[in-house]
Formats: structure tokens, sequence, C-alpha cells
């Protein structure tokens, strides 16, 4: 079995996305949406779509020559207004191993609302072999831990059954996306927009990619992708 490329990845996850709700396209300023090296060592693109559940939902790609480097990043923003989770799925391909990371971040940790969004996603992990993770994960991110939640380095064994997963994730999470309906208490709405908020400067001042491309293509424009394009 020939192993799905990331482009085919990306492209197979927005086709799922459009399996239950419309996607528009938003356009980005070119050096954000390609974004090369000198001599092209880094190649970065950025794609941004919006759906009418969405506020944004978009991709991050980047390769690396030496050391080969292959990365995907996926990161769903559900409107505020509706109280489903972030979703994010990241899959970083080396010529033996993977980094992996699959998530639903949760604003609200109620019994309700955990058996509602993660416990059908617990319970699609459990029904694969166990992965043997070798944890990394990172300490600001610990907060955002549920039981749904895979991260870790992976030999390429696994790799077909990392790609499932982000499916089946998917399958689950965006019908209930597509059913979610608009929340109108005034505290719990605050609450999701403050959660939202904090998500999205962690992503923008503690993810370590920012980092790793401002020394291929500038601080500047580095920080750009991450403000403008990934969060």
């Amino acid at each position: 079995m020939t192993a799905m490329k990331q482009d085919e990845r990306m492209q197979a996850i927005v086709a799922r996305v459009e399996r239950h709700m419309p996607v528009e396209p938003i356009a980005l300023d070119p050096e954000l949406s390609s974004a090369d090296s000198f001599l092209k060592i880094l190649r970065v693109k950025c794609y941004n779509w919006r759906t009418p559940q969405l506020d944004k939902f978009n991709a991050l790609r980047f390769t690396v020559n030496f050391p080969s480097l292959d990365a995907l990043t996926m990161i769903f923003y559900p409107r505020p207004a509706l109280d489903a989770p972030i979703f994010l799925c990241f899959m970083l391909l080396t010529n033996r191993k993977t980094v992996f990371h699959l998530n639903a971040y949760t604003p609200f940790e109620e019994p309700d609302y955990q058996a509602h969004w993660i416990a059908p996603l617990s319970e699609t992990l459990e029904r694969y072999p166990p992965f043997d993770v070798r944890d990394r994960y990172p300490d600001w991110m610990s907060r955002y831990r549920r039981d749904c939640t895979l991260y870790g380095l992976f030999m390429k064994d696994r790799l077909d059954d990392l790609n499932a997963l982000i499916f089946d994730y998917l399958d689950i999470y965006l019908p209930k996306l597509a059913a979610a309906e608009d929340v109108t208490d005034p505290e719990r709405l605050a609450r999701i927009r403050t959660f939202h908020e904090n998500f999205r400067t962690d992503i923008r001042t503690r993810d370590k990619a920012q980092g790793m491309m401002s020394k291929f293509i500038g601080k500047e424009r580095a920080r750009r992708i991450f403000y403008e394009a990934t969060t």
C-alpha cells in the first residue's frame, strides 16, 4: 500500500469537510501563502478556508530538504458562538519516524460536554492497537490534554493507523459541528471567546515551529504566518 502524501492528505481532509458543509477559500497575502527560503531549503505554503460553522480552518505545509522534514498542520476554529472544540491535526514525516498530534481543544470540562465531544473520540482511539507513544508533550499544551489526545513520536509502521485516525476523528467531529447550535448565554459565550483568544495566543507565542521558520524566511514573515494565516 502506497502511503498517502501530505498534500493528498490535506486535500482529502478538505473534501471531508465539504461532505458536511460548504467550503469557501480565504485569500491570503502572497507573501504568506507561499514563503520559500533562499535556495528553497525550506518551503512554506499556507491555506485558509471558511464554512458557515468555522470562522477559519487552515493548513500549514512546510518541507525542509536537509534533514528531510515534511509537515502538515491543520487547525479548525469554530465560530465563537458555537461551543464546539477547536480541532487540530499535525503530522511531521522524517525518513524513519513520524511526529503526530491529534486533539480536540474544549472550552468546557462539564461531564455532558465531554461525553458529547470527547468520549466518542476516545472510544475510537481505544479501538486501535495500542500506540507505543514516545511522549514529548510540551508543558504548555498539558492543560489542553484530553482522553482523546494522541501526541508523540512513532515509527513509520504506524503511519497508516495515524492517517486513518485523523479521518475517524473527523467523521465524528464534523457532523457534530454541522449540527451545533448557537450559544445564547452571555457568560458561556464570554468563556468561549476567552478560550479561543488564549489558544491563539499560545499558538502564536509558544509553537516552536515559528522560531524554526524564522531562521530561514525571516522573523517578521514567520510571525505574520502565525498571526495571520495559522490563527
